[in-house]
């Protein structure tokens, strides 16, 4: 469970855990789309594989609640990202979150969590409806 003291944020998952757990999905998508492109070539082009995966979707929540990944960043950072480079709307900061390690800090340090608190003492755990 994560948790919250004052406005400090505390992870439910070590980094070492997180960035391995990362890697360890990286590695797998390769795998799969190595797979992928072998089925395409004996078929008509249209073999995926790896798509519906209860595993890949079950720790993919166990992450995200660890974190409080409310944003979705790790799905973002893993799927739809190629620069990995985030910046906040009027421009003042950039982050380049190339490595999983930068991603942990970045949810862990700098994303706001203040409404976590609130949020909670309402027993409201549902991340998509705390959007500001």
């Amino acid at each position: 469970m994560v948790e919250q003291a004052g406005n400090t944020f505390r992870p439910g998952i070590t980094k070492e855990t997180f960035c391995k757990a990362l890697s360890l999905l990286l590695s797998q998508r390769k795998k799969d789309e190595a797979f992928s492109d072998v089925l395409s070539s004996m078929g008509d082009g249209h073999f995926v594989f790896g798509t519906d995966n209860e595993y890949l979707e079950a720790l993919l929540m166990v992450l995200k609640e660890a974190l409080d990944d409310r944003y979705d960043y790790i799905e973002w950072w893993l799927y739809e990202t190629e620069d990995y480079y985030i910046q906040e709307a009027d421009e003042t900061k950039e982050w380049h979150l190339n490595e999983p390690a930068d991603l942990y800090d970045y949810i862990c340090n700098d994303c706001d969590h203040s409404s976590r608190k609130k949020n909670a003492a309402k027993g409201d755990d549902n991340c998509e409806e705390i959007h500001p």
